[in-house]
């Protein structure tokens, strides 16, 4: 009987093992962290100070490239101080950090803080060339049902627009600002 009891815990103990070591790894799949990635590509609409074509391309988890070609407007203070709209053939290259921030049933909002670049054709007055830098932050709504997405986002700038600058030629300096609505296809 003292064996029979000895074999009988014996097999518990090692039924126990078998099921402890089976819930460990069931546990470590679902702690895993899952990509914050809902795509790779999307294209579309950009518009709000001007309208262009929008390419987006997820380059990690995390991190975002973002390339606008269009006529594309915005808000400049030049020199003089005042605010004057401006419009031109504009290519920017916004390079950004992008984290969900909520969740929803149909829908999932992200944030998104970086850089840009820009370079292209401005008038402003004055007509000329413009290369600049300057920051970009937004907010993303991505359709969980749909591959669609919007975003909306903020991007002052700083400029130096070659040109005539009604003096002769020459290079003056202007402090800028756009506000942007995407609409674009993801894949």
């Amino acid at each position: 009987m003292k064996k029979v009891i000895i074999i009988l815990m014996a097999a518990m103990v090692a039924a126990g093992s078998v099921y402890a070591a089976d819930n460990k790894k069931a546990s470590a799949a679902k702690a895993a962290p899952k990509s914050d990635k809902e795509y790779t590509h999307s294209i579309g609409v950009v518009a709000g100070s001007g309208i262009g074509l929008q390419y987006k391309k997820m380059v990690s988890d995390h991190f975002t490239l973002i390339e606008e070609f269009g006529y594309l407007g915005s808000w400049a203070a030049a020199g003089d101080g005042f605010s004057v709209p401006s419009i031109g053939a504009v290519n920017n290259l916004v390079l950004a950090y992008q984290a969900k921030c909520a969740e929803g049933k149909g829908i999932r909002l992200d944030y998104f803080v970086g850089g840009q670049i820009k370079g292209g054709y401005i008038d402003l007055g004055a007509a000329g060339g413009i290369i600049g830098a300057g920051a970009a932050a937004g907010i993303e709504a991505k359709m969980k049902n749909a591959p669609i997405a919007f975003s909306f986002d903020f991007r002052p700038g700083y400029g130096c627009i070659l040109g005539d600058n009604g003096a002769g030629v020459g290079a003056f300096h202007v402090f800028d600002w756009t506000l942007n609505l995407g609409v674009r296809y993801c894949f």
